[in-house]
């Protein structure tokens, strides 16, 4: 099986494909992953002509600018900040790439929420931001009460994030905190502990994944912030196998399980 993912910059990514074929390896998954980047061939000159306004949709994207320094890939690399709508044709021809190289499903690796018309795809389209809608919505549903409910995602699109949960036909049950951050998570982490929260959603793909991302990140979000911690690539992740016809040996984990 082979799935296709598509990073919001350039490339490499490697630790995307890693990630995906690891964790489907655990679970006696054998798979091939390829990976395209939208603003691959694109150079920086170019791509700065199109940076998003504050009251802009914006997509972070991870890009090689030359003379950067302090980003969490490495230097060489800058995290800026892309108009969505020019973004978009991008997006659609990474996919397009990655069906005719033969992928059976097509993860995009990043939390921006799309319109539901948004891509055409002939086979899975794992979207996190839908997703993690999705889980939220059941969350709040099956609440007694309102949701304490923490959000954290990158500076550069921090309105157009808290306005997409205030925008939800749920919002009215949910007890938003926010705290933005700008390539280390640990100080909105650290503001977001002084509340207790239900639940902390972090509106960025990938965060622990990185060779400078600290280690067991996501083992330590959730031991600083006492709740469950839902991050989108943990989510899309097994979703994706989901979707996807891996042949899962279930018997094989009733019998471990059994021990």
């Amino acid at each position: 099986m082979r799935l296709g993912v598509v990073t919001t910059g350039h490339g490499p990514r490697i630790e995307y494909p890693a990630y995906h074929k690891g964790l489907a390896a655990t679970l006696g998954v054998d798979l091939d992953v390829i990976d395209e980047h939208i603003l691959e061939g694109l150079e920086w000159p170019e791509i700065s002509q199109h940076l998003g306004g504050e009251t802009e949709a914006r997509l972070g994207a991870h890009v090689r600018v030359p003379g950067a320094t302090g980003n969490r890939l490495g230097d060489g690399w800058a995290h800026v900040y892309v108009r969505l709508d020019w973004a978009l044709a991008y997006f659609q021809a990474a996919i397009d790439r990655l069906v005719a190289r033969g992928a059976h499903a097509v993860l995009l690796c990043c939390a921006t929420d799309f319109a539901e018309d948004a891509f055409r795809c002939p086979v899975p389209l794992v979207k996190p931001a839908s997703l993690m809608r999705a889980a939220v919505a059941d969350r709040v549903h099956a609440a007694a009460g309102p949701l304490r409910f923490g959000l954290t995602s990158s500076v550069g699109h921090a309105r157009q994030d808290v306005d997409l949960w205030r925008q939800q036909s749920f919002a009215d049950r949910l007890e938003i905190d926010y705290a933005s951050f700008e390539g280390d998570i640990m100080p909105a982490a650290e503001e977001l502990s002084r509340k207790p929260h239900d639940l902390v959603v972090v509106w960025s793909y990938g965060l622990g994944m990185a060779d400078r991302d600290p280690p067991g990140l996501a083992a330590r979000l959730e031991a600083m912030l006492g709740c469950p911690v839902l991050m989108p690539h943990r989510v899309a992740a097994l979703a994706a196998l989901g979707v996807m016809p891996v042949g899962f040996d279930d018997r094989r984990f009733v019998l471990a399980g059994r021990g």
